[in-house]
């Protein structure tokens, strides 16, 4: 570049000099003073000097302006160049703090997955959405405002990285509906643990609905998390393509829990209720409505176990004993109330001693599992 610049300059300056020159008043060809011709020491004219300059630069004097306009040229390149790369610094940077605030949002994932391990535990189910969605809206503050410098490679990545903020954000939706649905499970063990069987029913039903809502919300997540570019994600330590799809795959796990989970618990919440009026008939020595009440309520607790013993293979590992457990109850009230159904019915055919040999074996078969949701009982 320096080269360019002397050249440009000299060729200034010998144009400079052939312009002041000019021709004297002398003819061409004038006799000095002896009378002789003076051949070799006669200023040249300026055409002469013209033709001079011009062959010098070889391109009819017109190589200085050129080699000027080209060294502007440079100069603009390179300031252009130099503000390019700033720009994209910048917007580096504000890629970089994107990924960091999507990194703590994944932070906070984990820990709302943890609040979400075992739903039938006696703690909080709560699941504390705003400071994921706290750190979204900064990860998509900066996106925005990195990519209006950003080079082609850089919106390449930009536009994975918004992909990754609203796989967060369907994401956060699931969660929200989840929450929902846990605190009516909540809302059933309250009722049941004061004998509202209508109303646990009613909540449990509750339940499903809004699983069935995370569910579907579950599907726009996954759909999102294809449509992100993984290769853009490559070398992004803040985001683990790997650890999302796995985070898919436990939530959907749960979501199939939380299904049979709320489904059997409402059947057996359900079949409650014809038992209550099982018990008041037979201590009304209504015998007849007693047997068929005991009997709706023990299709009511197949019905339950079912559900259970069904579900049992679909649910992580993590849950399965939790619906063993539940299995064994449903089915041990399932034969409990058979046995009441028959006792119902030998005591309406006047068999007091038969009635009361079923009645036993219902209470046996009652207390057949370990269980704590339900007690049956005739007195």
């Amino acid at each position: 570049m320096l080269a360019a610049v002397g050249v440009s300059a000299g060729t200034l300056s010998l144009a400079g000099c052939t312009t002041d020159l000019g021709t004297d008043d002398s003819d061409d060809g004038a006799a000095g003073d002896d009378g002789s011709e003076v051949e070799d020491d006669e200023p040249k004219s300026s055409d002469e000097h013209d033709d001079e300059a011009n062959s010098s630069t070889g391109d009819g004097g017109d190589t200085a302006t050129d080699d000027g306009d080209e060294h502007a040229d440079d100069l603009e390149d390179e300031g252009d160049e130099t503000d390019e790369l700033a720009a994209n610094g910048e917007a580096a940077a504000l890629i970089e703090s994107a990924e960091a605030e999507l990194d703590a949002a994944g932070d906070e994932f984990d820990t709302a997955f943890e609040e979400t391990d075992d739903p039938m535990d006696d703690g909080s189910h709560e699941v504390e959405t705003r400071p994921i969605d706290a750190h979204l809206d900064a990860a998509a503050d900066d996106l925005s405002a990195a990519r209006a410098d950003a080079s082609a490679e850089q919106r390449e990545t930009i536009e994975a990285l918004e992909g990754v903020v609203e796989f967060f954000r369907d994401f956060v939706a699931v969660f929200s509906a989840l929450g929902d649905a846990m605190d009516e499970f909540e809302r059933w063990e309250q009722y049941l643990e004061v004998d509202r069987w209508d109303d646990a029913a009613s909540a449990a039903e509750q339940a499903i609905d809004y699983n069935d809502d995370a569910i579907e919300r579950l599907t726009i997540t996954r759909s999102t998390f294809d449509e992100i570019d993984a290769e853009a994600l490559d070398g992004i330590d803040e985001v683990d393509r790997v650890e999302m799809e796995a985070s898919l795959e436990k939530i959907s796990g749960l979501l199939e829990m939380f299904d049979v989970l709320f489904t059997g618990s409402g059947q057996m919440a359900a079949a409650m209720e014809p038992f209550v009026d099982g018990i008041d008939a037979l201590e009304e020595d209504r015998f007849d409505a007693a047997s068929s009440a005991f009997s709706a309520s023990s299709d009511g607790f197949e019905e339950a176990y079912r559900t259970f013993d069904e579900g049992e293979d679909d649910v992580p590992v993590s849950f399965q004993s939790d619906l063993i457990e539940m299995t064994c109850q449903m089915d041990a009230l399932e034969d409990a109330t058979e046995y009441y159904a028959l006792g119902a019915e030998a005591f309406g055919n006047g068999e007091y001693e038969r009635g009361q040999s079923y009645f036993a074996e219902g209470e046996s078969a009652a207390e057949r599992c370990d269980h704590d949701e339900i007690t049956l009982s005739l007195h």
